[in-house]
């Protein structure tokens, strides 16, 4: 019975370490209208409730042309699997302050409600 439960354990535990990812995948950074965005160059994107990411979470940085699935981590130092690395997002308060105003409550919740953290995974320059 035991080396049934021990079998049964290396089981679980090799199928949650072959789980595949979507991080690093290429996804769609959206507006508010649901529009495709164009990353301008030298700024990050971050679209939260992407469908085409497993996370929901679409980020498009300084660099890059198109956007790639992404997910909070946990801070400095912290690690992301498929080869990004936790880093800090330049968040404008300032902004998301103005679209509070400019956006239904739905509208903000949708788009920034899922804003836990200003730490990503993300492609290494």
């Amino acid at each position: 019975m035991r080396a049934h439960r021990t079998v049964l354990l290396l089981t679980v535990l090799l199928a949650a370490a072959c789980a595949r990812t979507d991080l690093g995948a290429p996804c769609h950074v959206e507006d508010a209208q649901g529009a495709e965005l164009s990353p301008l160059p030298g700024r990050q994107y971050l679209y939260l409730g992407s469908s085409e990411c497993g996370s929901f979470s679409c980020l498009a940085t300084a660099g890059g042309s198109t956007g790639y699935c992404s997910q909070a981590c946990a801070g400095s130092g912290a690690s992301c699997p498929a080869g990004l690395t936790c880093q800090q997002l330049a968040v404008n308060t300032g902004y998301l302050d103005v679209m509070k105003t400019r956006l239904t409550p739905a509208q903000y919740q949708q788009l920034f409600g899922q804003l836990e953290s200003t730490w990503y995974c993300v492609r290494p320059h």
